[in-house]
């Protein structure tokens, strides 16, 4: 069924060659779809032929994306902004957090994990390093995490700011809504990253716990959206007003005073500023083609499940590679969308995997395999060839 599927996708996918080459990178960059081009000659005609007139035609594609990952969220009437990066949009969360607006006579306190995401982590080690109090709780074992954290969550603490899949190991953070509904009953603004759930894990706010909870998410990865389509909603009835505050928040906002800086509701709070809307234009487009090839997320969860039992069950059953790699602990059933292998010479195997023409990534010991739904199961059978190969040698 996977290779039926991926066969009838590929030529969906000819400007990115996925016939040609094995890209197991699909938790770091997906392929996009050629309706992809299409897009971004919508916005190329759209710019040309209606000049600074172009954004009307421009928010009804941003709107499109908001609807996609609403849709991925499970809460339709959700209130997304959207920026080109999660980053942008981290900062955002953390401008409207009360510590900022009116620092505490202490520590700025946030509670985090050890398996966060480059850009939060970066930010959060740079925040340690101007004395802010940031609790770093290691993630394995993964069993007692959401115990452990909420150990640290107290009244002094301005912000939680965690993942719902860990981005090293690929592990599911089932109990993640335990951690979000304990915040918000000490009223704590909780964060937390989906990038590495949102189309291919199945998800929904509510039946995760997370009604309540600030969530970030992009369509760089699992969504093939490419570059600038991150997203972040803000919970339903709440009103934030962010210190870094872009002036496209000013459009819901009504007779403002000069010299005043008002808000709007929800997600208008939160809006940023002019940008490229090609990012916007690319995205529809491919959201559009996953719905005309019906590439739903329990369509797309399958197709993953597939193919990590299939790279799994291709090394434990290799005496060579079964003796190069450590799995992690957590059940298929808990693993998001790429395999992760424990091995000290990861950073290794990756250049040889791609001397090879098998794409892959490493993130410190773990070797990072993604497939994808265009990638057929004859291509993971070379990957795997090739990796016993490479360690024979």
């Amino acid at each position: 069924m996977t290779t039926d599927l991926a066969l009838a996708l590929q030529p969906h996918y000819s400007d990115f060659k996925v016939q040609e080459r094995i890209l197991l990178s699909g938790h770091s960059h997906q392929a996009w779809p050629n309706a992809a081009k299409a897009g971004l000659l919508e916005c190329y005609h759209d710019a040309a032929m209606h000049v600074d007139d172009k954004w009307d035609k421009a928010f009804i594609k941003a709107q499109r994306v908001k609807d996609f990952y609403a849709k991925l969220l499970g809460e339709t009437d959700a209130q997304i902004t959207l920026g080109a990066s999660t980053h942008e949009l981290i900062l955002r969360f953390l401008s409207d957090l009360s510590c900022f607006k009116k620092p505490p006579k202490r520590a700025i306190k946030i509670v985090t994990t050890d398996g966060e995401f480059h850009s939060m982590r970066r930010q959060l080690n740079r925040f340690k390093q101007l004395n802010m109090q940031i609790e770093v709780v290691p993630v394995a074992p993964s069993n007692t995490l959401a115990q452990r954290l909420t150990d640290k969550i107290d009244a002094h603490t301005d912000a939680v700011m965690i993942s719902a899949v860990f981005y090293g190991t690929s592990e599911i953070f089932r109990d993640v809504g335990q951690v979000a509904q304990y915040a918000h009953s000490l009223s704590v603004p909780c964060l937390v990253d989906t990038y590495h759930a949102l189309n291919v894990v199945p998800f929904n706010l509510y039946s995760w716990q997370l009604e309540h909870a600030f969530v970030v998410s992009g369509g760089y990865k699992y969504c093939q959206a490419g570059e600038g389509n991150c997203m972040m909603r803000i919970p339903q009835g709440y009103n934030g007003s962010p210190i870094i505050t872009g002036w496209y928040a000013e459009f819901s906002v009504l007779d403002q005073a000069p010299g005043q800086v008002n808000y709007g509701p929800g997600f208008n709070a939160f809006e940023g500023s002019t940008y490229d809307p090609s990012s916007h234009y690319r995205g529809a487009a491919v959201f559009d083609f996953f719905e005309q090839q019906q590439l739903d997320v329990n369509s797309l969860r399958a197709i993953s499940q597939q193919q990590i039992a299939q790279l799994r069950h291709g090394i434990t059953s290799s005496p060579k590679l079964a003796q190069s790699f450590e799995f992690a602990k957590h059940e298929l059933e808990h693993n998001g969308g790429f395999l992760a292998l424990s091995t000290q010479q990861a950073s290794q195997w990756v250049s040889k995997l791609h001397e090879r023409g098998v794409q892959s990534d490493s993130r410190g010991t773990q070797l990072r395999l993604g497939p994808a739904p265009y990638v057929s199961e004859y291509q993971l059978n070379q990957a795997l060839n090739i990796m016993e190969d490479i360690a024979t040698k």
